[in-house]
């Protein structure tokens, strides 16, 4: 089984679907669709989805609150929480808070992560606007 085989392929999503020239759905494989699906459990809410009412950290409900410690360590325990249930994370090692230089209004995640077949990844998100 190739190591893409076992990260899976997932329709590309970018604020809406993504069409290819031929006008097939793209798609995503390996790491950025990890990333992508790690994003999409971040951003929903627990209870969004009717089959899995555990799924999702509900970030969206931590914007413009993320600045005291404990708002931070709790965002962190469920986000580690939540992306260890992916079966393609074995473990998350260190989740980081920061807030951009130019633009203190914009919130960065950095996750520190173990993916099954590869080293230690860090991967950045910014839940609050862009995205992944």
């Amino acid at each position: 089984m190739a190591l893409d085989d076992l990260l899976r392929t997932d329709i590309a999503h970018k604020g809406d679907l993504v069409l290819t020239a031929s006008g097939d759905l793209d798609t995503i494989t390996g790491l950025a669709n990890v990333k992508e699906a790690l994003f999409r459990r971040m951003v929903t809410n627990p209870g969004a989805l009717a089959h899995r009412p555990n799924y999702g950290v509900g970030i969206k409900n931590y914007q413009n609150a993320v600045n005291s410690i404990s708002v931070q360590r709790e965002l962190a325990g469920k986000i580690q929480e939540q992306f260890e249930q992916d079966p393609r994370v074995e473990g998350v090692k260190g989740v980081s808070i920061q807030y951009d230089q130019t633009n203190p209004s914009i919130v960065i995640l950095t996750v520190r992560v173990k993916i099954v077949g590869y080293s230690e990844q860090e991967m950045s998100f910014t839940p609050f606007g862009e995205g992944v």
